[in-house]
């Protein structure tokens, strides 16, 4: 009988988390946390608990060594913030603990990002079953492995991959004639954003309702909880309109209530110049590439903004390569990562395939809470005809040497290398028309029948909750303690010799056997001590026996032998005047002579 195994993917998104698992459908979370003293975080939309703190905009920060401060103070680290996250999302995606976890982290991530993840999910219960870390993937191998499965993907020419995210749109090239090796590296576009596309329906509701007599103030205090309802709202209507002409908003703003028309042709309107910057920047990096449109066999589309129709129109118009995009573009790289999980822990001898056609299931009958996402759906069974290749190689990602802190925590993009292993890795990795097959380990096949985006199932609690003030990796150096001896009241000082003078004790961990040293500036004057200590002096080192009679005792130094790396100096020091100053300390029931520069 085969054991059954839960293979699980994730994605990391700036807008949005993805949990893809066998069995179940995926879920989609906003990539927000709500933090809890009495309970597990909660991944996704905030709601409306006045006890839970809020945060967001940690896989941004990732790898930054400036914490994030939260509302009640506590500092938090965003790579950790982010791995909380990921394990309630596997607390939604399945039931089981997973046995193999793959994630997609964005292609434009500086490898100082992706090893301050690797760092931190290692620590993990859920993200590292068994002790083995996670396999981090970049997001355009990721996607670009569900879309071969399906709905395929041409096997010559140039496939340009096109991931229109929330922070911003990525563009990542691909030689499909050599098993879909990545041409150069991502390049990431800000310039188009679902963000910025939120704000700039926001702002033209806003006109709207100025330009019809509406009195709104946006600046008012009041209106800053309005506003970010608003802003949700728009949201929605701009996914909305990828699937009709037109959607209305309900406006509640301290001085207006009312519905607001919006179209498609509005919206339209509102992102055709970000969108031609977009088309620009793609012939720039085909250029850079020596790759001509008509060497592009297909553009592929992920992400959520792909579901834009006027983003499959303008590079239908652009190009005459074929525009591939699923029905729920915002799941591929989750999906995709799903699929490499499938070949568990054995990543080096994992088995690859040729691409061959799939059985891609319709859409199915949905109940009304996730009909409105559509179906990405496709399973196949255990048996297969398909010839497998095996691949010995190295894994797709290699951790850094060591972390290395900069001034920001997103450094500029380094030079391409092209030595990168998940480059260097054949991609028949992307042949995966059989891999579903392998995905059903254990008989159980990955059915993505639909996908859950309402919270209704409350997040398995993390292996470490969040609760405490985040520590500093490096704590301040303890002050050693310091001991003050009384001593008896010290002679009057002379024109030859100043008062004895107590040196405070310091205990200074070594690893060479105690002895008493002392050092005055003048001359050599002994006290009695009952504590050995050991101070480093510049050599060469004069050692005495120390009595309680301010006595000057003439002394010769034995021969010491310098420290291998110090050179002991030729010329004593200096001699200085000194002046004595009495000082009284709480606690110490005599003066303390403290020896000053003359003159000082």
């Amino acid at each position: 009988m085969v054991e059954q195994s839960t293979p699980l993917g994730l994605s990391i998104g700036t807008t949005n988390l993805v949990a893809a698992s066998v069995g179940r459908q995926p879920v989609i979370r906003r990539s927000v946390l709500t933090l809890f003293g009495h309970a597990p975080p909660e991944v996704g939309a905030a709601g409306n608990d006045p006890a839970g703190v809020v945060l967001s905009g940690f896989v941004d920060r990732v790898g930054d060594p400036v914490p994030l401060v939260a509302a009640d103070g506590n500092r938090y680290p965003a790579e950790q913030l982010l791995v909380e996250a990921l394990e309630s999302m596997a607390g939604l995606a399945t039931r089981q603990r997973p046995s193999d976890v793959a994630i997609a982290v964005p292609s434009y991530w500086s490898p100082a990002m992706s090893g301050a993840l690797q760092s931190t999910v290692v620590a993990s219960e859920i993200l590292a079953p068994g002790g083995v870390p996670p396999r981090l993937v970049p997001d355009a191998v990721a996607a670009l492995t569900a879309l071969n499965a399906s709905p395929g993907l041409d096997r010559r020419g140039t496939v340009a991959l096109l991931d229109f995210g929330g922070g911003g749109t990525s563009v990542t090239l691909a030689d499909a004639a050599s098993a879909f090796d990545v041409i150069g590296r991502t390049e990431r576009i800000p310039d188009f954003a679902g963000d910025q596309i939120d704000q700039a329906l926001l702002s033209h509701v806003l006109d709207g309702i100025a330009g019809g007599g509406g009195d709104v103030d946006p600046g008012q205090t009041a209106a800053v909880g309005s506003l970010a309802v608003l802003r949700e709202q728009c949201r929605t209507a701009k996914e909305q309109l990828s699937r009709d002409t037109v959607t209305e908003l309900t406006v509640e703003l301290p001085g207006y209530r009312g519905d607001i028309r919006v179209t498609r042709a509005e919206l339209e309107e509102l992102i055709t110049r970000p969108l031609d910057r977009v088309v620009g920047a793609i012939e720039d990096m085909l250029a850079r590439n020596n790759i001509t449109w008509s060497s592009v066999s297909t553009v592929a589309l992920v992400g959520g903004g792909a579901s834009i129709p006027l983003i499959v129109q303008r590079l239908s118009e652009r190009s005459q390569a074929r525009v591939v995009a699923t029905a729920q573009p915002a799941l591929d790289a989750g999906v995709g990562a799903a699929l490499f999980a499938a070949y568990g822990r054995g990543a080096d001898t994992a088995t690859w395939v040729a691409p061959a056609a799939v059985p891609v299931a319709g859409p199915p009958a949905q109940d009304a809470e996730s009909a409105t996402l559509g179906a990405l759906a496709w399973s196949q069974d255990d048996a297969s005809d398909d010839d497998v290749v095996p691949y010995s190689g190295e894994d797709f990602y290699v951790p850094p040497e060591a972390y290395e802190p900069t001034d920001t925590y997103q450094p500029e993009p380094a030079a391409h290398d092209d030595d990168k292993p998940w480059q260097r890795l054949p991609m028949s990795v992307f042949g995966i028309a059989a891999a579903i097959a392998l995905v059903a380990v254990g008989g159980v096949a990955i059915a993505l029948t639909s996908v859950d985006n309402a919270d209704r199932e409350q997040p398995r609690p993390g292996t470490a909750p969040l609760s405490s003030a985040f520590t500093p990796s490096q704590p301040p150096e303890e002050v050693p303690p310091v001991t003050i001896e009384p001593v008896q009241p010290p002679p009057q000082p002379t024109a030859d010799v100043p008062p004895p003078v107590v040196v405070p004790t310091t205990t200074v961990p070594t690893t060479t056997p105690p002895t008493t040293t002392t050092t005055t500036t003048t001359t050599t004057t002994t006290t009695t001590t009952t504590t050995p200590t050991t101070t480093t002096t510049t050599p060469p080192t004069t050692t005495t026996t120390l009595t309680t009679t301010a006595v000057t005792t003439p002394t010769t130094p034995p021969p010491t032998t310098p420290p291998p790396t110090t050179t002991a100096p030729t010329t004593p020091p200096p001699t200085t005047p000194m002046t004595t100053t009495y000082l009284d300390i709480p606690f110490v029931p005599v003066p303390v002579p403290i020896p000053v520069p003359d003159g000082s």
